[in-house]
């Protein structure tokens, strides 16, 4: 039985971590990295986390700025960053020996594959998203509660009932899965590998052409209009299931059988809609709070183009898919924010997955403890092997000689 967490990441959905599993009697450490420490100084000094809407109370996680430290308070570390701050995270965890610990991600967002280069838990596993709606709270009180201090916590305002959830390697035990569920407060659908998982994240589909398509109004108003009821209309929408279709073949071609986004939508949070603009209208989680992000710096592309869009794209060009719709909205927004995200983002390379065929690709995700650490022997193999045909490309390139690239 897991009765201890340590929380990674102070923010919107580490906050509503550490309420919701102290509210259910599991003791929580809050850690937030050195340079992004401002929460976790707020609780500190505060004394208490302060927690709203669907988890109410005052709650007392033990807050900490060294890994270390949250290291030995568990073995059950949930990892609750933006994409873009994992790299910041790992470069934390490399320090210690994590081979007792069990790290998931949530989101993950292909987090399983790039950490397994550089740290080596006892399984590393990864959600589609974040199990929580929330927001962090930092203003006065209302002048009927007649307090003069500032009000500081966070606003769980929703929850999904159903997370998708994979793991690396692919067995763990049935008594640890029951376990691991009791973290969150919704039921965990188990993939069949991290890959899978990570074709359910629908911020892909739906945030960045909502953000793209609405590109005037949102520089216009900035932010000031409701993003799901106003934003996703049926002409962005139709877009929006093209993007969902090429989504589902490319994860189809790596054995991931994922449903499609409205059907997923409405089973996270019980509803029955008939189609996405349905769904964003009548949604109230969604519908009744503007969600809009105030310019196009925002995580909807940020995050949801290089860490969701470009490892699809890259993952379906490899298996000989074009995906138009998916390449499109990946160079209009790069050129909107002058970024080149198939460069920048989680492509192959970044993956470690460049020269790998498909098969090889499947073989990894899909491996158990037993033989996990050949396909390991062989990606840090292949790795290394290329890392040196770029140092000789480079350096005869520098002389002029040409040379006969081995094949791997």
């Amino acid at each position: 039985m897991i009765t201890s967490v340590s929380v990674v990441g102070a923010g919107n959905c580490g906050c509503a971590f550490a309420a919701d599993l102290e509210s259910r009697g599991i003791k929580v450490l809050l850690y937030a990295h050195p340079d992004h420490s401002t929460n976790v100084d707020a609780i500190r000094k505060n004394g208490y986390l302060e927690s709203i809407g669907k988890v109410e109370g005052r709650f007392y996680p033990a807050v900490s700025t060294d890994m270390g430290e949250a290291l030995r308070f568990s073995n059950v570390v949930v990892i609750a960053v933006p994409s873009y701050a994992q790299d910041d995270i790992l470069s934390e965890l490399e320090k210690f020996d994590v081979g007792n610990h069990i790290v998931i991600a949530a989101s993950g967002n292909f987090f399983t594959l790039v950490a397994r280069k550089r740290i080596r838990a006892q399984y590393l596993l990864e959600t589609s998203a974040s199990p929580y709606g929330s927001r962090m709270v930092d203003e006065k009180q209302s002048e009927q509660q007649q307090l003069a201090e500032s009000w500081y916590g966070v606003n769980v305002f929703g929850f999904k009932t159903v997370m998708p959830i994979g793991s690396l390697p692919i067995n763990i035990p049935a008594g640890l899965r029951a376990d691991i569920g009791v973290i969150f407060p919704g039921q965990l659908q188990w993939c069949s590998n991290v890959i899978e998982a990570a074709f359910y994240n629908f911020n892909g589909v739906l945030h960045p052409i909502t953000a793209i398509m609405n590109a005037g109004w949102i520089e216009h108003t900035k932010g000031d209009f409701y993003f799901y009821q106003e934003g996703m209309t049926p002409s962005v929408t139709k877009i929006m299931q093209e993007i969902d279709k090429e989504r589902v073949a490319i994860a189809n071609e790596y054995g991931a059988r994922v449903t499609s986004c409205l059907e997923q939508m409405n089973a996270y949070y019980g509803l029955n809609h008939e189609s996405l603009s349905d769904f964003a209208k009548g949604s109230t989680l969604h519908s009744t709070m503007k969600l809009c992000p105030t310019n196009l710096q925002h995580r909807y592309l940020i995050e949801d183009l290089p860490y969701v869009l470009v490892p699809w794209y890259e993952l379906g060009r490899k298996a000989g898919k074009q995906s138009p719709f998916i390449r499109s909205l990946i160079l209009w927004s790069s050129m909107i924010n002058n970024t080149d995200y198939l460069g920048v983002g989680r492509n192959l390379e970044a993956l470690g997955f460049a020269n790998w065929s498909l098969d090889e690709i499947v073989d990894m995700v899909m491996a158990s403890s037993g033989t996990l650490a050949t396909e390991l022997l062989r990606y840090t193999e292949r790795g290394h092997a290329l890392t040196q045909e770029s140092q000789t490309i480079q350096y005869v390139s520098k002389r002029n000689i040409s040379v006969e690239h081995p094949k791997l």
